[in-house]
């Protein structure tokens, strides 16, 4: 996951979704690449927080295009779906977070699926800040999440809408986010991508929770294309979301041959065929799996210990772009609580690893 910062005033609030779904002068954007153990900050400029738009317009979009529930998680019952989700990291450490599959860092409980991050003196690796990770991975090839059950399916899908609904935590250099990446045999995001295009597959960011370190109740969706040794991104404005750490809110992308359409709230929010730099270079035409995760500031050293916090620039370590995880009070628990995760598509339904398709999920309440 690529990671990136807007540095804005607070701006102005709008009002909550529910289930179903100022001007500031330019300062900084600094862009941490997700690399497994480290970080490169790229320097641009950006702009204030935007209102949520009034007009909800997705449900009209959704039956006006013939979509259907083909796939999802209403996280009922007490347990983890294990034929849906994979869950942990393997390696246990990514950036300066240690990833685990206990029952007390991922878990489902009142209908909704939390990941806990909390620092723990006594952890199975040692003192740090302990999380977990969420995927729907089908090939075995890709991604860093594990399989707990020899009747995993997992999902992967090709164009739809694509919607979580949750709460972020509450926490300075450590966050949440609903992404999507390419599965399978696709070069798109890997040593093999193809430069100057995005038809082998994408990184799409629909939702992201970065910015506590500025107060800031803010989403950026963001796509990356071509790698993350030369990665060009394309983003949307900022946008303020009032309570996305206290209150449900949901985020999605309706993914076309043509175009990503992004949402909040059912809040058409930005439109994009992958335009880094004002080039088109077309959206993902392969399937790509699901992540919920949460990802902990800083690196880790070549002597293996973790350092939260800070990132190694020319030689020194310089404070990390979106704050400290230490600075959080570390006798508590800040959760990730996931509502729902839905997939709705057109005509076809998405891959599951040797499984027929799925029939569609009802509405919950």
């Amino acid at each position: 996951m690529v990671a990136y910062v807007k540095c804005v005033l607070p701006g102005p609030s709008a009002g909550n979704g529910g289930k179903k779904m100022k001007k500031i002068t330019i300062l900084l954007i600094v862009t941490v690449l997700a690399v497994t153990v480290s970080a490169a900050c790229i320097f641009a400029g950006c702009s204030g927080a935007k209102a949520l738009p009034d007009e909800v317009t997705l449900d009209d979009v959704l039956e006006k295009g013939g979509y259907e529930l083909v796939w999802g998680d209403e996280f009922e019952g007490n347990e983890i779906d294990y034929t849906k989700w994979r869950v942990g990291y393997q390696g246990g450490v990514r950036r300066a977070g240690y990833y685990v599959d206990t029952p007390d860092a991922v878990f489902v409980k009142d209908g909704a699926l939390t990941i806990r991050t909390q620092y723990k003196e006594d952890g199975v690796y040692g003192p740090g800040w302990y999380t977990s990770w969420v995927d729907s991975a089908v090939s075995d090839t890709v991604g860093n999440s594990i399989a707990h059950s020899d009747d995993y399916v997992g999902f992967a899908g090709k164009y739809g809408y694509y919607e979580v609904r949750c709460i972020t935590p509450p926490t300075v250099g450590i966050w949440s986010a609903f992404w999507m990446m390419p599965d399978g045999n696709a070069a798109g995001m890997s040593s093999d991508d193809l430069i100057g295009t995005g038809r082998d597959g994408l990184e799409v960011d629909v939702m992201e929770s970065p910015y506590m370190y500025q107060n800031g109740s803010w989403n950026v969706h963001v796509v990356h294309g071509e790698g993350y040794s030369n990665t060009r991104s394309d983003r949307s404005a900022t946008y303020e979301v009032p309570g996305m750490y206290s209150q449900y809110h949901t985020y999605g992308v309706l993914w076309t041959e043509d175009e990503y359409v992004f949402y909040i709230d059912g809040r058409e929010t930005w439109r994009t065929s992958y335009s880094p730099d004002g080039e088109t270079l077309g959206v993902s035409q392969v399937e790509e799996y699901l992540l919920l995760t949460v990802e902990v500031g800083g690196y880790q050293a070549e002597d293996g210990t973790l350092r939260p916090g800070v990132t190694p620039e020319n030689g020194e370590e310089v404070p990390y772009w979106c704050g400290n995880p230490d600075d959080n009070d570390k006798t508590k628990a800040y959760d990730f609580i996931i509502d729902y995760v839905r997939v709705y598509q057109a005509g076809s339904a998405g891959r599951q690893r040797d499984a027929a398709p799925l029939t569609a999920l009802q509405w919950r309440g």
